[in-house]
């Protein structure tokens, strides 16, 4: 038998795993391309999706004209994720109380709580408070920042917080949520923060994701939900305590309520994230997902419970402080 028969063999057997390899790997790239090319509203109809509500205590002038969103739903600028850090360099708050602003020369159509839940991570917060202003003034929107604060060391309970923040922005009117992680920024002025007539998750595209959606039903990172939708659905489980779990249950309760996941094309979709230690899963979230699953949505907005809560405006945002 000749010397070189078996590195022959062994090359042949390389070769029949190789082959069934590459296919698996070419069928998942086009998986995953087919998320990449996600089901969204055709840009041309935006606007009539677009939820037009104002706050009813905004003072609206017959002197002044109604504010045109076309320019910025057209809009083809966007930021460059190296520049993302550098806003704060140029930020100047100018017509911000309370983390609030409503526009000077015209009379807005939108009126939009934008809930930030957070707990130390005051780098990301300094990045995210300033260009959001930037960012969301040249929107022409009425809009206010809340950030609520988990002030303790149990576990995170993000579901719990958003609650929290939920009942105090509609408590001041506001018709329109948008539930936001600290950790993204938009990167396309066309990413008009406003609600739809149904759930909008706007965090379709993350560049760590390779501005990918990872799954169909993810309402995670950003989502902008009408205040009566969000009382509909009673809120979020205040179970999950700790990462994960929480937004999934929460695609779960609209569902169930036969609400639709509407989003705008990936070129309006896109954010950066900024970077942080990944945060330990809750191990038990699955179980907690089945358990609400089965028994319904019968905690949430109407079971929140804490120790302790202060509000306290200050110039950029409303820091809602909460002890679990």
């Amino acid at each position: 038998m000749p010397k070189w028969f078996p590195v022959q063999r062994f090359l042949q057997l390389k070769l029949t795993v190789w082959i069934p390899l590459c296919l698996i790997t070419i069928i998942q790239f086009f998986a995953a391309y087919g998320h990449y090319k996600y089901e969204h509203l055709p840009e041309e109809s935006l606007n009539k999706y677009l939820y037009k509500h104002v706050n009813p205590k905004l003072v609206m002038k017959k002197s002044k004209p109604d504010c045109k969103y076309e320019d910025t739903l057209h809009s083809t600028k966007s930021v460059h994720t190296w520049d993302v850090t550098n806003q704060k360099l140029n930020f100047i708050p100018k017509g911000i109380a309370n983390g609030s602003y409503t526009p000077e020369d015209c009379n807005p159509a939108f009126s939009v709580a934008i809930l930030v839940t957070y707990r130390n991570r005051q780098s990301q917060l300094d990045v995210f408070i300033p260009y959001m202003h930037n960012f969301l003034r040249k929107q022409n929107i009425h809009y206010k920042i809340y950030v609520i604060e988990q002030q303790d060391d149990k576990p995170w309970n993000k579901g719990l917080l958003y609650n929290i923040g939920a009942k105090q922005a509609i408590a001041e009117n506001f018709p329109c949520l948008i539930l936001h992680d600290v950790d993204l920024l938009p990167l396309d002025e066309n990413n008009l923060y406003a609600c739809l007539h149904q759930p909008r998750h706007m965090s379709a595209s993350i560049d760590k994701f390779r501005f990918v959606l990872i799954y169909e039903t993810l309402v995670g990172g950003v989502l902008a939900i009408t205040s009566d939708q969000y009382k509909q659905l009673n809120g979020f489980s205040n179970r999950f305590k700790g990462w994960g779990g929480e937004d999934d249950d929460f695609a779960g309760r609209m569902s169930a309520n036969q609400f639709v996941i509407l989003r705008f094309p990936q070129h309006m979709s896109r954010y950066t994230m900024l970077l942080h230690k990944q945060e330990a899963k809750n191990t038990a979230r699955y179980d907690i997902m089945t358990q609400n699953e089965k028994h319904g949505a019968k905690d949430g907005l109407n079971s929140v419970h804490f120790d302790s809560i202060s509000v306290k405006p200050q110039r950029l945002y409303t820091l809602i402080a909460v002890r679990v």
